[in-house]
């Protein structure tokens, strides 16, 4: 009875969205707010449940848990009942957990599963990857029956070059199922491509990748449970425990520091943005702090107070904090409207990334959110810091995130990745795609031509009506190749020309004949990197070759050549 009840009710406020006099809707309702100053939605986001802005129709995506639209009135705001989030809420409520994955969401990995194969997937690679305990969780401190806090560390241990350092972390909001799962496939991906696929071959020889895949485990698995869907917090058992499960607890990310207690948060224990009593005071948020500190020199020293003072712009190091939903790429500083030291390095590294998944880059556009992780990397170390907020939906599809989310945000995650070494710089130069011309073997000593495109236009160029000046754009002006080692480890260069015989544009195609004369026998990587007029120049990109003696070797009755 009670799902006609709801299905029929869902139906009339489909015909008829726009009832603002209804002033309680059904429990668990979900409805979209429109704001038209940021002050309006400060106050919402501290009073109600802000789950992300809906593109597509302008407007923001609030949760009534208890269908209370009381403050939505007072505050004068325009809303309408979303039929279609509503209706899928009550859907949700009723799957059940199957052989593997979350209940109606098999391609989400569980806690359990996550941490199982990640730890597997460790154990069966050890000279790429370790997986290492950072913390517990509150549960685990306080009763015993929680989880641990894991990272798993990506990279070729036996390479002794110097190596920079990205940090991606997931779940700290247990309800947002796509975080978790993207950083995992992010692993996967990195590890069995290694050997495979010359860019992440390098970029483990060159780069430590740190990922926390489950940030909040208790409040995850809380969770994945049809009845507590959308647990936001972690799982204090002190704050707002007459909520039961699904309100109690701290929101982990206005739980830092930096920032702490300031505009978008709350004061409220029951409140989804709850801060907490004081920064950091709760065990996950000081897992993610203490590990930052320990795995990145500090770029600002004492400024952690200090909202104007730039990091060095070669300062190396990155942090991504995954979220849901909103399709946005969001930079420091989250907690206040104030643009930081590094306000451009960070709008151009936040604009190219978004350049792979059609997000929008902003530094504020959900409004101010004070103590977030992204706020402590920035502020405390002077890391280039990032919030992706991935998708449309909490209960994004399987469909959706494995056609568009997941492969659009790997290719994101690979360039940050690239970025790592000089994230404030090398997003702005030429990025190199399209290197060809080294799919067969190579007689050892003879050379061969290679081929590849340098563009200085693969970036979003600018956000319309976010009041950010347009990046600047260039001539790709000149272009190097290198032979086993990128240039910034040393490589010896070689120039590569315009295969118009003139760099005069912003997209050129390159062509180098490379020679090969006292190369050994074997597999080789070729990197090129791209500069343009501003001196720029961008990250490398890779292909393999293999150099074989031609009087030994045939392949399939034919000669190499």
């Amino acid at each position: 009875m009670r799902r006609i009840y709801l299905l029929s009710l869902i139906a009339m406020l489909s015909l008829c969205p726009a009832m603002t006099a209804v002033a309680q809707l059904p429990a668990g309702s979900v409805v979209d707010v429109w704001f038209s100053n940021p002050e309006q939605v400060r106050l919402v986001r501290e009073q109600l449940d802000v789950w992300g802005l809906d593109r597509g129709k302008g407007s923001f995506v609030v949760y009534l848990p208890d269908g209370d639209t009381r403050l939505l009135e007072v505050a004068g705001l325009r809303w309408e009942v979303n039929p279609q989030r509503t209706r899928q809420i009550l859907l949700n409520s009723q799957s059940t957990r199957g052989d593997s994955g979350i209940p109606g969401f098999a391609c989400y990995r569980t806690v359990e599963e996550t941490f199982a194969d990640l730890s597997q997937l460790a154990a069966d690679n050890p000279d790429l990857a370790e997986w290492i305990d950072i913390g517990d969780s509150w549960q685990l401190i306080n009763n015993g029956a929680g989880f641990d806090v894991n990272v798993i560390v990506i990279s070729n241990r036996n390479s002794a070059f110097p190596k920079s350092r990205l940090m991606i972390m997931a779940a700290m909001h247990a309800r947002e199922y796509t975080t978790a799962e993207l950083v995992t496939r992010f692993a996967e991906m990195l590890i069995n491509q290694y050997g495979l696929d010359a860019d992440i071959t390098w970029l483990l020889d060159h780069n430590e990748i740190h990922i926390v895949p489950q940030v909040n485990p208790d409040g995850r698995d809380i969770a994945e449970q049809p009845p507590t869907r959308f647990k936001r917090k972690n799982d204090n058992e002190l704050f707002c425990p007459q909520g039961g499960l699904e309100a109690r607890g701290v929101d982990l990310n206005r739980n830092n520091v930096v920032l702490f207690g300031g505009s978008g948060s709350s004061g409220s224990s029951c409140n989804d943005t709850f801060r907490g009593p004081s920064g950091a005071s709760e065990p996950e948020t000081l897992n993610i702090q203490n590990y930052l500190d320990s795995i990145f020199p500090d770029a600002r020293p004492g400024m952690s107070d200090d909202l104007t003072t730039p990091a060095p712009s070669d300062t190396p190091g990155m942090f991504i904090s995954v979220h849901s939903f909103s399709e946005l790429i969001l930079f420091p500083w989250e907690g206040v409207s104030n643009n930081s030291g590094n306000h451009a390095g960070l709008r151009g590294l936040a604009r190219k990334l978004a350049f792979f998944n059609g997000y929008t880059a902003c530094q504020d556009c959900l409004g101010t959110a004070a103590g977030t992780t992204p706020d402590y990397a920035y502020g405390e170390l002077g890391l280039a810091a990032l919030t992706y907020e991935l998708g449309t939906d909490f209960d994004q599809d399987c469909a959706t995130f494995e056609n568009q989310i997941l492969p659009d945000n790997l290719q994101s995650l690979l360039f940050a990745a690239k970025s790592t070494r000089r994230p404030y710089q090398t997003p702005n130069g030429p990025e190199v795609t399209d290197i060809s011309g080294v799919t067969m073997p190579i007689n050892t000593g003879s050379p061969f031509t290679i081929t590849a495109q340098a563009s200085d236009l693969r970036r979003q160029i600018n956000q319309p009506g976010d009041g950010e000046p347009a990046e600047a754009v260039h001539n790709v002006t000149a272009a190097l190749y290198s032979i086993d080692l990128p240039p910034f480890a040393g490589g010896t260069t070689f120039a590569m020309m315009a295969a118009d015989g003139s760099f005069d544009s912003m997209t050129e195609m390159l062509t180098a004949q490379v020679d090969t004369v006292g190369l050994n026998e074997g597999l080789h990587t070729l990197f090129i990197t791209a500069t343009d007029s501003s001196g720029q120049t961008g990250v490398p990109s890779a292909v393999f070759f293999t150099l074989i003696n031609a009087e030994e070797f045939f392949i399939d009755g034919f000669e190499a050549q």
